[in-house]
């Protein structure tokens, strides 16, 4: 401990050396902070006191958010402007602060790629924060380079691609945060000590949190196959042996013989059992590990089977029909459009309104026609969209729904300005509770346990009564498929804290108007979370009012256990529906008392 201490201090003093050898001349350091605040909009006015005319030594030191390393010299230390709702690219005025150690540009709306120069930009930089913003792009595999990096923070943006396994280098890294990203591959093998965050990236890969690469699951396959392999081997040695015995020692009686052999193979099956028990939770592992290993394979395969399952499905719905209730899918009677098709509305003979989807390319989308008729021909529940039948000729894909009147959620959280149109508080309750009844049921129910994969406010349609109706099956999995076929294998998944995390992030926008990662965005949602009354200011104006704090705030709660950075601390989706069960459910008239009508409107 004592030596760990003395090679610290003795890493402080070199670096601070280094940094006097590289900036004696502060005048860089008053061009770094006039270069970024040129290259930012500042809406809110930060940086109203960063005014250069003064001349004096360590003026720029009184700057918002500039640390120096003296207040009377103009030298920047750390520069913190976290949450000033900055907008731009990142400030490659940086390089011109010749000592800086520290940057928090972190809760803001910065976007575009990271400098690929990071360690020319910032030689000796310990801690950087840019987290909640909207950078895009790689991660530079440069950072590798900044080896005085002690924390790095890129958490809560929308960056793509693999994190470089070059990072495993930095010796000095403490603190790694890349959640809520869109990262991909293997992550690297930091040392001990290191703390890190991958959640929410859903295609990472190895370390100690995650499932393992393909390398790695392959010695795990065939280490496990090695021990399967001999108990079936030992298994076999068994029957034969006992067989054999059998065979040599049974009396020539023939009931005897019947008893005898009754009981000899009554005895194999019982040892076979017995091994069985022993593999079978190693087999099953195993199995699921060359499943993955078998990927692509299975997916070529499955993407044949999916071919041949749409061959054979049988068309409720004439296309004749559909071509007349839509007026020949005229444009007039188009209602919507998303990436798989157009969305229109039409009238049966007997005057029922239906929405009809015409896929754009059917070769494209088999998959999500596949999936979509499949579970909504078979399953029906009160918050699952009703299919009214499907279309198969030549290369049309069409899907018939029942219409609902109120459209989708999202136009009426997030309405036009020309619109006047506002949900009321007990319908918000209502749909939030409609959305967690028909999950818990797809969840916990259903044969198959059904995860939508895909839960947000636009694939939740509304009734008449507001009643949310569940849609877009078309990127499901199961949890419990049937794995008889391929198919099972591909779409399977091991649990429902998916579409937890997404209702909480709907539950989220049903009470402030903006996503999960929209606030993570523009407020440090941790805090947020952590105590449901500091959402006070973020929660949509039209659902404040007396009488419902309590309600919001039960709300806010379940909805930030939904978005716990960690899957298996998050609730099911039954947890989630009993607890909200309670909210409200003592009045049996939800519009019966005046203090939920929303006045004025």
């Amino acid at each position: 401990m004592a030596f760990q201490i003395k090679r610290d201090f003795l890493f402080q003093i070199f670096l601070f050396l280094s940094m006097l050898m590289a900036g004696q001349s502060t005048d860089t350091d008053i061009l770094c902070l006039k270069s970024i605040k040129n290259s930012l909009e500042d809406p809110n006015n930060y940086f109203q006191n960063w005014n250069f005319n003064n001349k004096t030594e360590g003026f720029i030191c009184w700057f918002t958010g500039v640390e120096c390393w003296h207040p009377d010299e103009n030298r920047v230390l750390n520069l913190k402007l976290s949450n000033m709702g900055l907008k731009g690219q990142f400030p490659r005025g940086l390089q011109y602060c010749s000592s800086i150690t520290g940057v928090d540009l972190s809760l803001n709306e910065l976007s575009g790629p990271i400098p690929s120069d990071m360690s020319t930009i910032l030689k000796y930089v310990t801690a950087m924060d840019i987290s909640g913003n909207k950078f895009t792009g790689e991660i530079p595999i440069d950072f590798a380079n900044c080896t005085y990096l002690n924390s790095l923070k890129l958490d809560r943006n929308m960056l793509s691609g693999h994190i470089p396994q070059e990072f495993s280098l930095l010796n000095r890294l403490k603190v790694f945060d890349f959640s809520d990203n869109d990262l991909s591959g293997p992550v690297p093998m930091f040392q001990r000590g290191v703390v890190s965050n991958y959640a929410n990236n859903y295609k990472l890969c190895g370390g100690v949190s995650l499932a393992p690469c393909s390398g790695d699951k392959f010695h795990q396959a065939l280490k496990g196959g090695l021990i399967v392999g001999f108990a079936l081997s030992l298994t076999c040695y068994i029957v034969v042996t006992y067989y054999i015995s059998y065979s040599s020692s049974v009396p020539h009686v023939q009931l005897k013989k019947k008893k005898y052999r009754n009981s000899h193979l009554n005895k194999v099956k019982e040892l076979g059992k017995y091994i069985s028990s022993i593999t079978s939770k190693g087999t099953q592992s195993i199995a699921n590990h060359m499943h993955e290993l078998l990927h692509p394979q299975l997916v070529e395969k499955g993407s044949k089977e999916i071919s041949m399952l749409m061959e054979r499905l049988t068309s409720t719905i004439w296309l004749e029909e559909l071509r007349d209730a839509t007026d020949c899918f005229a444009m007039d009677n188009a209602i919507g459009v998303g990436k798989m098709g157009m969305m229109y509305q039409g009238f049966l003979p007997n005057g029922q309104l239906l929405a009809v989807k015409r896929l754009f390319d059917s070769r494209s989308f088999k998959r999500q026609f596949l999936l979509e008729t499949a579970i909504l021909c078979k399953y029906r529940h009160k918050n699952i969209v009703p299919l009214l039948g499907f279309c198969i000729e030549e290369k049309e894909r069409l899907l018939a729904y029942a219409y609902m009147s109120n459209g989708r959620l999202s136009k009426w959280l997030h309405p036009l300005e020309s619109e006047v149109i506002r949900l009321k508080w007990h319908d918000r309750i209502k749909i939030a509770l409609g959305i967690a009844r028909g999950l818990a049921w797809l969840h916990h129910t259903c044969d198959f346990g059904i995860v939508h994969f895909n839960i947000c406010s636009q694939c939740i349609l509304l009734d008449d009564n507001f009643e949310p109706k569940i849609s877009n099956f078309g990127e499901a999995k199961f949890m419990n498929p049937n794995i008889e076929d391929h198919l099972g294998v591909i779409f399977k998944v091991n649990d429902g804290k998916k579409d937890v995390y997404d209702f909480g992030s709907v539950l989220l926008e049903l009470i402030t108007g903006k996503t999960y990662n929209e606030l993570s965005r523009s407020y440090d949602t941790y805090n947020l979370c952590s105590n449901p009354l500091s959402f006070y200011n973020v929660i949509d104006k039209s659902v404040t009012g007396e009488g419902l704090e309590n309600e919001v705030c039960t709300l806010l709660k379940i909805a930030c256990e939904c978005v716990h950075p960690f899957p298996d601390q998050r609730p099911t989706m039954l947890e989630v529906y009993n607890n909200m069960k309670n909210v409200r459910m003592d009045r049996n008239d939800y519009g019966g008392e005046e203090s939920d009508t929303l006045r004025g409107l």
